[in-house]
């Protein structure tokens, strides 16, 4: 059996500072850390998080490096870590992990108060589960991610010309929109009305989504608070449905996407 190194002095470690679109779906290793590993090939290992609790990560050889990479995604959901977040992993010279996350305040993270973050508390499944229900004054559309509006997202119609984004004849009045998410971030969005009628959110949209690690099957709730600006809520992998559904006030309706 490996001896495992329990001392903190004792314990080798990494550092990494988070930048980049990609560091949600895998993240390497240094090449100069890897010695630690005594000529071991590790296949997986496990990540301890800040709850002390763990998840199983798969390792992957590649061309350029050892990444974590299956499983490690979940790790960053769970965690809600973000771009410029600071993570340092202690190696305890098995097969483990401890990871210590770090916010842009050079604060350790309070991961409990980021799980607050996403509005579930104000989303739920019918009893039917099919919609989902929000609570709300301000008007609000949701959509749930998909491949086809990673770049682009649609605004239903008829929202958009309650909040005067566009007329009924089908012309642009707005060219931009303040997308805003939970932790105050804001980021300006073009909007574009396209040859068909329907207008899309594009150049700004995929700044918020990557932002926030909007995944494939994520519900995401747009809420029109003041005029102008829009507030991101995340449902997290909740989607199944193939249309969204629109509330305005107590009204209660669906649009095809």
């Amino acid at each position: 059996m490996d001896k495992k190194l329990k001392s903190p002095l004792e314990r080798p470690s990494f550092r990494m500072f988070l930048v980049g679109d990609d560091f949600s779906q895998h993240l390497p290793i240094p090449p100069a850390f890897i010695k630690n590993f005594n000529g071991r090939r590790l296949g997986k290992c496990t990540l301890r998080g800040p709850s002390g609790k763990c998840w199983a990560v798969e390792l992957e050889q590649r061309w350029d490096g050892l990444f974590f990479h299956k499983g490690w995604p979940g790790f960053v959901k769970d965690h809600f870590i973000e771009l410029e977040d600071f993570l340092i992993f202690y190696y305890d010279g098995g097969s483990e992990f401890n990871v210590t996350i770090y916010d842009k305040t050079c604060c350790e993270k309070d991961v409990k108060a980021a799980a607050k973050r996403p509005a579930s508390d104000h989303l739920a499944e019918t009893s039917t589960g099919g919609a989902i229900l929000f609570k709300s004054e301000n008007a609000f559309f949701i959509q749930t991610l998909k491949s086809y509006n990673l770049y682009a997202m649609l605004i239903p119609k008829d929202i958009a010309i309650a909040e005067g984004l566009m007329s009924s004849q089908g012309i642009l009045i707005k060219e931009t929109i303040m997308l805003q998410d939970q932790t105050g971030r804001s980021c300006l969005t073009h909007l574009y009305l396209k040859p068909d009628g329907r207008l899309m959110m594009t150049e700004g949209w995929t700044t918020c989504r990557k932002a926030n690690q909007i995944s494939l099957g994520d519900d995401i709730v747009f809420e029109f608070v003041k005029q102008g600006v829009i507030l991101v809520h995340i449902l997290r992998g909740k989607g199944n449905n193939s249309s969204s559904v629109v509330l305005s006030g107590s009204q209660l309706r669906k649009s095809k996407t």
